[in-house]
């Protein structure tokens, strides 16, 4: 049984939403929509009685929700873990371990004393702290969705250069054998390029930005998409003020 991704238009394309339980990625440009998608997606487990986590490693909580109010969404119940905190500049000693204390809080209940903006250094955070942190609030609060932004903020400002791909493959492991169903945004600096996360994920969905004498024009695809048929067209998308919507009735 699969479940939506709560973006009109995707679930068609990938032929009645997502096979649960497994992780996928969100894949683009800079500006291509990728957190309102996971945003989307986290509220489409709410309506759905679900319990969702967003993990925030790049854009700063309080950002995330003054970004978020042009939907009119309510997005007070989405938990939200801060996995970068702020430090205070030339701290000697960069990198630490997360306490496996932290405890996510909802939206709507953001303290003031978390991070708001990206302007201040923060910790260096290792997959190998994250994880055991993860691991230890799935099984104390039976998450059924996360999301996380992102994926390449992990990977190239939170970890030592030649760990990258060891960590990448370890924590996309971690999430398969928790079997809680991932959505991770993964910025690409073109069309051409093919995240290493792609060949881990099940499944990754690709947000297409392209400017041209016309404007800003969008497009999705399915880049793959294992256990499951789906459709292999690129169709139009938009972000309009109910999130993105994909024109499948426009191909």
């Amino acid at each position: 049984m699969k479940i939506p991704t709560g973006v009109p238009g995707l679930d068609k394309m990938l032929h009645g939403g997502l096979i649960p339980k497994r992780p996928y990625i969100v894949s683009g440009t800079p500006g291509s929509g990728k957190t309102t998608t996971l945003v989307q997606f986290l509220l489409e487990g709410l309506a759905g009685g679900e319990r969702v986590l967003f993990i925030a490693l790049d854009e700063p909580p309080n950002e995330l929700i003054d970004n978020m109010r042009s939907f009119r969404w309510d997005v007070g119940d989405i938990e939200i873990l801060d996995a970068n905190s702020d430090i205070r500049r030339f701290e000697p000693t960069p990198v630490i371990e997360i306490s496996d204390e932290m405890e996510p809080v909802k939206m709507r209940d953001l303290s003031d004393t978390m991070r708001k903006t990206p302007e201040v250094e923060s910790h260096e955070v290792t997959v190998h702290s994250l994880q055991p942190l993860l691991k230890t609030l799935f099984r104390r609060h039976e998450y059924n969705r996360i999301a996380m932004d992102s994926m390449t903020g992990l990977r190239y400002f939170c970890m030592r250069e030649f760990e990258e791909d060891v960590a990448t493959q370890s924590f996309m492991r971690f999430l398969t054998e928790e079997k809680v169903t991932a959505l991770l945004a993964v910025e690409t600096s073109g069309e051409d390029e093919v995240p290493p996360e792609s060949f881990l994920a099940r499944g990754e969905v690709r947000l297409h930005r392209i400017r041209d004498d016309s404007g800003i024009r969008r497009f999705v695809s399915i880049e793959k998409f294992k256990g499951s048929s789906h459709e292999e067209m690129v169709y139009p998308m938009d972000i309009t003020d109910k999130g993105v919507v994909v024109r499948t009735e426009a191909a």
